[in-house]
């Protein structure tokens, strides 16, 4: 097995091992073609791999982000050779997330509103943090609910762990409203597709951009996962407990929430 396929295998997101073969074959072929041999990963040297981010910096004009996953591949592969470059990528500044207003999030559900399957996906992602994946990978016996309560055991996270997430009202009515109308086959996956096929993270991109349009706002699966964050946080939910219920294995990731909202801001000077 070459170095590139055995690194690969070892990687638990088949999102992330799609991306980082596509970067590592990327530089396979820069390197073949500007050396007129093939690499040598475990000779492979940090001034080789400076003069590949000047290329594309330079000659293909990539952004920093696309700069920066180009050469944690890299540093990837070589680390899992027992290897170490220092080669400093491009800094990037990271525009904080936007979460949608109560207005905006009630203006999404309305649209949704002749679907029971759609605004119970909705409902998961933004009233309960869900990460787009997380929910086209659940399966019927995941879903726990009882008159009062309701838990979610989620598979498949960041880093392949499995986590439990307690469901509010809101979120129960939607899944019960779904599960009512679902229809009787034998996958049992939670949502299906018109088809009755298992659901692709492509289509709830797709449905959360169409349900943004009709609403008027701008509106991603990853920026209703940040509005439950960012509303989680001002109703007082603390770090440790937001990252638990988040799947965060690092609080610092969790951090990225705190940053204050315009209406936040608004209050504090008005108390003042």
């Amino acid at each position: 097995m070459n170095p590139i396929e055995d690194f690969l295998s070892t990687l638990t997101s088949p999102r992330t091992a799609e991306r980082y073969r596509s970067a590592l074959d990327e530089f396979t072929e820069w390197y073949t073609s500007t050396t007129g041999a093939g690499v040598d990963w475990n000779l492979l040297t940090a001034v080789e791999v400076k003069d590949y981010t000047a290329y594309l910096q330079t000659v293909r004009r990539l952004s920093p982000a696309s700069v920066n996953l180009r050469l944690a591949a890299i540093r990837s592969l070589l680390r899992h050779l027992g290897r170490t470059l220092k080669v400093k990528g491009p800094k990037q500044v990271t525009p904080p997330l936007k979460a949608l207003s109560a207005r905006e999030l009630g203006r999404l559900f309305a649209a949704a509103e002749g679907s029971t399957r759609d605004t119970a996906i909705l409902n998961l992602m933004a009233r309960a943090g869900l990460r787009v994946g997380e929910v086209v990978r659940l399966r019927l016996g995941d879903v726990e609910m009882n008159g009062r309560s309701g838990w979610l055991t989620v598979r498949g996270g960041k880093g392949n762990k499995t986590r439990r997430v307690p469901l509010n009202g809101e979120v129960r009515q939607a899944l019960k409203a779904w599960l009512d109308e679902r229809p009787k086959v034998e996958l049992d996956w939670l949502f299906l597709s018109r088809s009755g096929r298992a659901l692709a993270e492509r289509d709830v991109q797709r449905m959360v951009a169409e349900y943004a349009r009709v609403a008027g706002v701008e509106a991603t699966p990853h920026t209703l996962r940040h509005t439950f964050a960012t509303r989680a946080i001002e109703k007082g939910v603390d770090v440790a407990t937001l990252a638990a219920i988040l799947g965060h294995s690092r609080i610092e990731t969790t951090g990225r929430y705190l940053h204050p909202t315009a209406e936040r801001i608004q209050d504090a000077v008005e108390g003042v």
